[in-house]
């Protein structure tokens, strides 16, 4: 059995925080796998943008992806939108005394969508079943997708600022706190029969960017180009290392980064 949920926010409540590629991410990623992974394009896709890409459907989504899932299958989350930080309530921070988190359209910063959250969501994962968890965001909290135009010449009105999502309590800080590493969002789902695949490195943005005629994550158009010019027998360690020298070749200095056990990391991206 093969299964995604996709999930793409450019519009937030905010007008500041709307994006511009992710929802052409999704219809990317939603395209590629059909065509060269032989996903069902009914039924066992699901894609959620925009508004309807709220924290109960997100989690609803997740449920619905590993219902049933048995040794053999191959699963897929992909998430495009905004990330952030906010304080950790759990103690189980020990580094940076803060919890990663997914934005959704309809973020509670009280209650968000954590790390801890997707790794609880994707804990019944079997063994021998294959989860892929593809973010194209930043959980630095020092920013998320940046606007970007190294490639071609994009409409008049596209933007040129750094776009992120600051926790309230920061907002308004005079000075900066120090700067400590940050757990990656989505390392806690390794543990469980899962690879990630994210978009950078935590104290790097994630490109929104003006490519091919069109505004894309750039992490998701070069991967999702990997995986179209490379064989049925591409491994996950492979995939990542095409995507970043496409990416260092097209000017962007983001360094996608991969997690999980090194024996899934050697299959190939979809091994169902």
């Amino acid at each position: 059995m093969k299964k995604a949920l996709l999930v793409g926010i450019n519009r937030y409540p905010d007008p500041s925080n709307e994006l511009k590629g992710c929802v052409n991410d999704v219809r990317q990623m939603a395209e590629t796998l059909k065509s060269r992974y032989g996903f069902p394009g009914d039924g066992n896709l699901r894609i959620l943008t925009d508004a309807r890409a709220t924290t109960k459907a997100i989690l609803d989504g997740l449920a619905w992806l590993t219902a049933g899932a048995s040794p053999g299958d191959s699963l897929v989350f992909h998430y495009s939108g905004h990330g952030s930080q906010v304080p950790d309530k759990h103690g189980d921070e020990t580094t940076d005394r803060l919890d990663e988190i997914l934005c959704p359209y309809d973020l509670d910063w009280d209650h968000p969508l954590t790390d801890d959250d997707l790794a609880a969501a994707c804990a019944d994962v079997p063994q021998g079943a294959l989860l892929t968890v593809i973010l194209d965001c930043c959980h630095s909290g020092t920013g998320l997708r940046d606007f970007v135009r190294p490639c071609g010449i994009p409409p008049s009105d596209a933007p040129d600022r750094h776009r992120f999502l600051p926790h309230p309590e920061t907002m308004h800080q005079t000075s900066p706190r120090p700067r400590r590493p940050a757990r990656r969002f989505g390392v806690s789902v390794t543990r469980t029969n899962a690879v990630l695949i994210a978009a950078c490195r935590d104290d790097q943005t994630s490109a929104d960017a003006w490519i091919d005629g069109g505004y894309h994550g750039a992490h998701t158009f070069y991967l999702c180009r990997a995986l179209a010019n490379g064989g049925r027998d591409l491994t996950c360690r492979a995939l990542v290392s095409a995507t970043g020298t496409a990416l260092a070749r097209a000017g962007f200095d983001q360094v996608p980064q991969l997690e999980g056990p090194a024996k899934l990391l050697a299959l190939p991206f979809s091994a169902a």
